[in-house]
């Protein structure tokens, strides 16, 4: 199934039991966030470190670069909304005549834009701390971001809504981890 098909028809809990929808949700964090870490680390410790990095603004501008694979995810999705508003005559989003894999689109879209917004500012704030060996962090980051995102948007059409549970929690581990990082990095420099 492609995602311009309609959403699965599955037995997920997607209404009803609550107790069942959040063990369906908890079912998958037990590989998705030690998962993410491992990955993240695993191809930290094989890449080898980028020439050129000594100067903060090449490291700086390494992330503004590298954005731009994050953002493939969202990019893509904007471009499947605007095919299939044109296709279907969906043209006026204020008239709701949308489908229901429209309007899935449309949530992937917002919900990926809110998540590359809080990524890239992380990011950028990163760039400015890393020593130059550490810059090969930024690639990673980027493509484990584009790949997490690929994930929720598949999800949803894969499994229903509760199936983009393994994309929100890889993005989340991720956005939360680097968060938290460039907090502490920042606190550090104010208290020096």
């Amino acid at each position: 199934m492609n995602m311009h098909d309609q959403p699965a028809q599955t037995t997920v809990p997607t209404t009803g039991n609550k107790a069942a929808r959040q063990r369906f949700i908890a079912s998958s964090i037990w590989f998705t966030v030690p998962g993410t870490y491992l990955a993240i680390w695993a191809a930290y410790t094989l890449l080898l470190p980028l020439p050129g990095m000594e100067e903060p603004v090449a490291r700086l501008l390494l992330a503004v670069r590298w954005l731009l694979v994050a953002m493939l995810p969202y990019a893509a999705v904007c471009m499947v909304i605007a095919t299939i508003r044109f296709f279907e005559g969906a043209h006026n989003p204020l008239a709701r005549t949308e489908s229901e894999s429209l309007a899935i689109h449309c949530r992937v879209m917002q919900n990926t834009l809110e998540q590359l917004l809080w990524f890239a500012i992380c990011l950028l704030v990163l760039a400015t701390y890393l020593a130059p060996e550490q810059a090969r962090v930024v690639p990673i980051l980027c493509t484990f971001f584009a790949l997490a995102r690929s994930i929720y948007w598949w999800g949803y059409f894969r499994r229903g809504t509760l199936g983009r549970a393994p994309g929100v929690q890889l993005t989340l581990a991720l956005n939360i981890a680097l968060l938290g990082h460039v907090l502490l990095l920042f606190c550090r420099q104010l208290m020096a």
